[in-house]
This record gives structure tokens, sequence and C-alpha cells, in this order.
């Protein structure tokens, strides 16, 4: 919102001083947005995989909540997964649309912005066990894999994180990052 308000801001400067607008109507109004975002805090990988372990007994959340983590995908985005978005050879996972529930019916809508459509390089032992997941599964290239809701989810992280002792934040890895971010996070991983 701060950002929108800036931009409508700069627009109206730009009216007042080269086409006569007489004044900039987003004076008269407070400005939209926080000006500084609150903390980010984001899990170590021990209170991650202290989670995990808790959501393990069941299977689809368990690796819903790996693609979440490990892949730094939005809920959306996960949830219109399907396995012919998973090119294990080249260990990338393309994100191409979001999930979305209007009027009661099930859609898929492009991302949220267009630098959402992207490809995230896997880390190898997320991959090895998304893979081993969909021959369990046997769907189709084009069904959903996670046919659930972002309830469903939120229900089950709660579920996760009491059970853990931890509390949870949101957070997305940096596309700039993500490929070195998947050799590293795979190492990590490897040592426990």
């Amino acid at each position: 919102l701060k950002t929108v308000n800036n931009q409508l801001c700069a627009l109206f400067n730009h009216a007042v001083r080269f086409y006569g607008l007489s004044s900039n109507p987003c004076r008269r109004a407070e400005s939209m947005g926080s000006k500084s975002a609150g903390e980010m805090r984001f899990w170590t990988k021990d209170q991650y995989l202290r989670f995990s372990d808790e959501v393990m007994d069941k299977p689809l959340s368990f690796h819903a909540f790996e693609t979440l983590y490990w892949c730094g995908v939005r809920e959306g985005e996960l949830l219109a997964l399907k396995p012919r978005r998973f090119d294990f050879e080249r260990g990338t996972l393309t994100i191409a649309e979001s999930y979305q529930r209007i009027d009661g019916q099930d859609v898929l809508t492009d991302p949220k912005t267009p630098k959402s459509k992207r490809v995230i390089a896997m880390p190898r032992f997320y991959a090895e066990e998304m893979e081993a997941f969909l021959s369990l599964l046997g769907l189709d290239p084009d069904e959903r894999i996670f046919p659930v809701t972002k309830y469903f989810l939120s229900h089950e992280m709660a579920r996760g994180s009491k059970a853990a002792g931890i509390t949870y934040r949101y957070a997305h890895l940096f596309p700039s990052v993500q490929a070195d971010m998947a050799r590293a996070l795979d190492g990590a991983r490897r040592e426990n």
C-alpha cells in the first residue's frame, strides 16, 4: 500500500507541476501502509526440523511444508502444483499458477505478479523426497498434488508448531540467490 500511495503521489505531483492540476489530492489523505515494516523472523533449520517431525504423521502435510520451506513458494502456488511442474532430471520446479477459491470454485490463476512465474532450483534431498512421494500418489501430470485448502494448511501449521513448541512466520527466498541457497540447504539438511 505504501508503494501504491507513493506512486500515486508522484503522479499527482507531476500533474500539478506540468499539467495545471490545482493540488495533489494525496496530500489531503494520510499516507497508506507502514513506514517501516515489522521485523521478519525466520525459522532456523532446527526449528523447522522439529516442526516437520510433528507433521510427518500426515504425508500430504509433510510434503506440503517441505515444499513451502525448502523451495520458498507461496501457499497459493503450492496448492496449484501439478506433477508436470517438476523436472527431476534438472532439479527444478516451475511455478506457473496459483490456486484460489472463488465463489465456491477451485480456480487456478496466474501467480501474484509477473515475476512470480519462475523456475526454482530444488535441493537434491527435497527433489528425491518429492519424486518418491509423487510416484506413490500416481497422479496424472495435470492433477493438483495438494488438493487441500489454505485453511487446512493453517490448521496443520498450528498443530505442528504447537507440538514442536515454536511460533511461525512465513518467508520467501530471494530468487537471485535461490540456486545457491538450494545447494547450501541440501548440504545443511544432509548434516542431520
